[in-house]
């Protein structure tokens, strides 16, 4: 029997699901779909409509395979850089005594993991990225993609994806220190790489429908530049280049706006190396791809590690 190819990702935001199946053996995205989710700030009702809009997700998407790769968003995760003396033989022990100061409740009730930033870079001390869930929320993730016979085998935060989309499409790029923009309606996430490895994040919070074009540009101008400062050593002359994902930059005068106020600024293609196979016209993509880019990330991401 042919064994199914690509894998399925889920990006689950607050306001939207967005699905695509990409399929390495020729660089291609073989489907996506965009499902709208109506966004509750109470946790279980979210969660709700979550199961609701993937069964009617069900019914319109070709599942290839039970496998799929799943986000989280970052503003319901706690994330953190922490340091560790290079000569200190308990790494792990003292990265979770650290990270257990950052959260709130017992670390016992998150599920976390420790990535070391720019490993061997660093002569007195180790940098670690670290990452941490309530295992209640992944609970309820399991619940919900399980409750439509789907087996969710990766669950990544959305700005790490967003990373691996970025690593997949300007892989000429990845020595210069980026900004990976993830724009939503009430939450901006920013990550800082270099030489393909994370360095810094920043999220921040805000009403889409409260601020004007302008003073959105200026809010991400701020943020990049204190991104920036923080991280001096990785552009000391301050040049940075930015790409912008997310549903905010489906929106295409705010995208104009934000790419023409921002030196260096531009959209991220998440089918800039990869072939797009859906059905679906050139001004739709160009649309839709902001929302797809994560998505695509966990896809890339899942195919790895196939």
């Amino acid at each position: 029997m042919t064994k199914p190819l690509g894998i399925n990702a889920l990006d689950i935001q607050k306001d939207y699901i967005s699905v695509a199946q990409v399929d390495l053996a020729d660089n291609s995205v073989q489907q996506i779909v965009i499902q709208p989710l109506s966004e509750n700030d109470d946790s279980d009702s979210y969660w709700n409509a979550v199961s609701a809009e993937l069964k009617a997700l069900k019914k319109k998407f070709r599942f290839t395979r039970n496998d799929v790769a799943c986000s989280i968003p970052s503003d319901m995760a706690v994330v953190k850089i922490l340091e560790v003396e290079s000569d200190e033989r308990e790494q792990h022990n003292i990265l979770r005594w650290e990270l257990g100061a950052h959260l709130m409740g017992p670390v016992e009730d998150y599920a976390f993991d420790f990535y070391e930033v720019a490993p061997g870079r660093q002569a007195d001390y180790r940098r670690y990225l670290a990452a941490a869930v309530r295992r209640e929320t992944v609970a309820k993730l399991k619940k919900a993609v399980k409750g439509v016979n789907l087996s969710p085998v990766i669950m990544d935060l959305d700005l790490f994806a967003l990373t691996n989309v970025f690593q997949a499409n300007y892989r000429e790029r990845l020595s210069d220190a980026s900004i990976l923009v993830h724009g939503e309606n009430t939450r901006t996430k920013m990550t800082l790489v270099c030489n393909s490895s994370f360095v810094d994040y920043s999220i921040v919070g805000f009403e889409a429908d409260m601020l004007d074009k302008a003073g959105y540009v200026a809010m991400l101008q701020s943020e990049i530049s204190l991104l920036i400062s923080q991280n001096s050593s990785i552009s000391p002359a301050g040049q940075v280049s930015v790409y912008l994902a997310g549903s905010l930059f489906s929106n295409s005068q705010l995208a104009y706006a934000v790419t023409h106020g921002i030196p260096s600024c531009e959209l991220l293609d998440p089918f800039r190396k990869l072939t797009c196979m859906a059905d679906m016209d050139e001004e739709q993509l160009k649309t839709c791809s902001p929302q797809l880019a994560v998505s695509i990330g966990l896809a890339l991401r899942g195919d790895e590690n196939r």
